[in-house]
């Protein structure tokens, strides 16, 4: 099988030769993969199933301090708003404040201070579709499935990104005092998820993921009556809006953390994968048995446990229950839970595409 015909099986719930794999490396890393291998490409490397396809910034890119500069103007030394060193999205005017490690940093809302509806009408939202470049997708697309891959394309967040610009306090405040200014700023970050979502579709991608998290260590960040109430309608609307288009495009939702109770809403809604099963926050056997016949798994394979803290032993034994587990009636895409940061060990890293090549085959 080659790469598209593996992952797609996966999700269709049949049992292809292998179970895909693929990961998320930090800059820091790949270097560090590159000084130990001599090879350029850890994709090529771990022979990885999943390649992306998305959206180019404008070009010549935009003036942000010139177009955000007024809902930053305090904070100028302190935070950037620029694309160089952008961590969280510049376009939407949500400046950084960059940290010391790894790849963890902080946003700055420019809308903690609104008070008015106005204020949010008059606000420079990204026009993605309109400002961004766009017409090389279908030549991606058509060039990744002629290679024998899947073509994944990535939307962003809904509630992610409302907290960023409010802030996740006032944001949550806005849920309880202020219903029609959280009603609006969440249905209009929607349109623009839609706009970006259908684009892609029509582009004819295989996959659609959007990030979310919605999940905590040991609960969930909203209660699942907040969840259903606020954000369910709008990611059911944007799969919807996908599925118009082209029925057969898979849609993909990105949590970290605990989320199990609303696990079914996001199956009812039509996600056919997600990410990331943490394992450290729910149990990846009891999601298994309970939706892996509806829903396919990813990033199961946890970065606070072995991958972080055991030896290359340790992560082959993990890996070897998981393939045991996960395995049958497909299902399963193998992943680290979340992006490799640099405190994890390249021999655990290594280890656990060893071990994928040991255990993770069907015949």
């Amino acid at each position: 099988m080659n790469h598209r015909e593996r992952v797609l099986a996966t999700l269709n719930h049949q049992e292809p030769d292998r179970v895909p794999r693929y990961a998320g490396l930090d800059r820091e890393v790949v270097d560090a993969f590159r000084e130990r291998t001599g090879c350029e490409s850890p994709a090529e490397y771990w022979d990885w199933d999943i390649h992306g396809v998305g959206f180019r910034p404008p070009d010549p890119l935009p003036d942000l301090k010139a177009r955000f500069g007024r809902y930053h103007a305090d904070r100028e030394v302190e935070w950037v708003l620029d694309w160089e060193h952008r961590v969280f999205p510049p376009e939407w005017g949500v400046a950084t404040r960059l940290a010391h490690f790894h790849n963890l940093a902080a946003p700055l809302p420019p809308m903690v201070g609104f008070t008015s509806i106005t204020e949010l009408e008059e606000y420079p939202f990204p026009d993605y579709v309109g400002e961004w470049r766009h017409d090389h997708l279908e030549e991606d697309v058509r060039r990744l499935q002629a290679e024998g891959y899947p073509a994944q394309a990535h939307i962003g967040w809904i509630f992610q990104t409302c907290w960023t610009l409010r802030s996740e306090a006032q944001l949550f405040a806005d849920f309880y005092e202020n219903p029609e200014f959280a009603d609006y700023l969440l249905t209009r970050v929607t349109e623009i998820r839609i706009a970006q979502a259908v684009r892609y579709a029509e582009a004819g991608v295989d996959m659609i993921a959007m990030n979310d998290d919605i999940g905590a260590q040991q609960s969930m960040i909203l209660s699942p009556k907040m969840w259903r109430e606020w954000l369910k309608p709008r990611v059911a609307a944007v799969i919807d809006a996908v599925h118009r288009v082209n029925p057969e495009i898979h849609f993909c939702y990105h949590s970290d953390g605990y989320y199990l109770p609303v696990i079914e809403d996001l199956i009812d809604i039509g996600v056919s994968k997600l990410t990331t099963v943490q394992p450290e926050a729910m149990d990846v056997y009891e999601i298994k048995r309970l939706f892996g016949d509806r829903v396919t798994l990813d990033g199961t394979i946890g970065l606070q446990s072995e991958l972080k803290n055991g030896t290359p032993d340790d992560v082959r034994r993990k890996v070897k229950a998981q393939c045991e587990g996960l395995m049958p009636g497909g299902g399963w895409i193998a992943s680290p839970g979340n992006g490799v940061t640099i405190d994890i060990p390249l021999d655990n890293l290594m280890a656990l595409f060893e071990a994928l090549d040991t255990y993770g085959r069907y015949r």
